[in-house]
């Protein structure tokens, strides 16, 4: 056999797992994921610590998502190389709209509502993507930040208008081109140690068809708030906005500067 046929035979039996280059730009949901962080972009707050921030009001004002609460997201293909140019548009915290009671279907969180098919007065905007705040970096790199993106700064908050929903939901899925990411708790935890979950002051009704109850909160959010300190129950997780591990005086207080508001109160838009 010439030197040609036996490198031939070589490359042969190593090429079935040399990635094709059409497989360089797809996400491998094994070897991308995100991670819940806050404060700067150069030293973050990651973990734990960084989720007692990821809490929102309907309104999307003052100490909802506090301190540039957000998700970094990395996407990497089968090689472990990051993905650059992604567009922000195809990068998403997926929400479907509604309940399955008020005629919503499909992919992403359900129990979110984020309508205004059902919350017209005040008139609520429609949140089906709540896209990263720019394209992937050359690492693949780019944010989520919930209040809102800063252009030019990604992972920096600036309050949208157009970022506006009630409830909660067990998962918020994230999407990168079609595809689901896992999440870590920390950049050097493993995929799947973190599931994104935000919760929100509006915490009780609004998931039937019932008009104008699905964004706002409400006196019974706040009686949900004032009663429940201390209890441990099915909801307290979701009532517990800094996440300390009890409902306490301070999840009262942040419930307190918010009761009334919706979409168009206290900022229209």
């Amino acid at each position: 056999m010439s030197n040609v046929a036996k490198l031939g035979t070589a490359m042969a039996a190593v090429l079935p797992w040399i990635v094709p280059a059409a497989y360089a730009d797809v996400p491998s949901v094994t070897l991308s994921y995100y991670v819940p962080q806050s404060g700067s972009v150069g030293t973050p707050t990651e973990g734990k610590a960084a989720i007692t921030t990821f809490r929102g009001c309907p309104n999307n004002d003052g100490t909802s998502w506090a301190n540039s609460s957000r998700i970094k997201v990395v996407v990497r293909d089968v090689n472990g190389n990051g993905i650059p140019g992604i567009a922000a548009a195809d990068i998403c915290l997926l929400f479907n709209g509604g309940t399955a009671a008020q005629g919503f279907s499909g992919v992403g969180a359900d129990s979110v509502i984020a309508n205004s098919t059902w919350n017209q007065t005040p008139l609520c905007p429609d949140v089906r993507c709540v896209q990263a705040d720019d394209q992937t970096d050359a690492t693949g790199t780019t944010y989520i930040t919930f209040m809102g993106a800063t252009a030019g700064s990604p992972g920096v908050g600036t309050r949208s208008g157009l970022r506006k929903w009630g409830h909660y939901d067990t998962v918020i899925p994230v999407y990168v081109l079609g595809f689901q990411l896992q999440g870590r708790l920390t950049t050097a935890s493993a995929n799947g140690t973190y599931t994104l979950q935000l919760k929100n002051l509006d915490t009780t009704g609004g998931l039937a068809a019932t008009l104008d109850q699905g964004e706002v909160v409400s006196a019974t959010d706040f009686n949900a708030i004032a009663n429940g300190i201390g209890v441990n129950n099915a909801v307290s997780f979701w009532r517990d906005f800094d996440s300390s591990g009890s409902v306490a005086a301070a999840d009262f207080n942040l419930i307190s500067q918010h009761v009334g508001h919706n979409c168009a109160t206290p900022n229209n838009p």
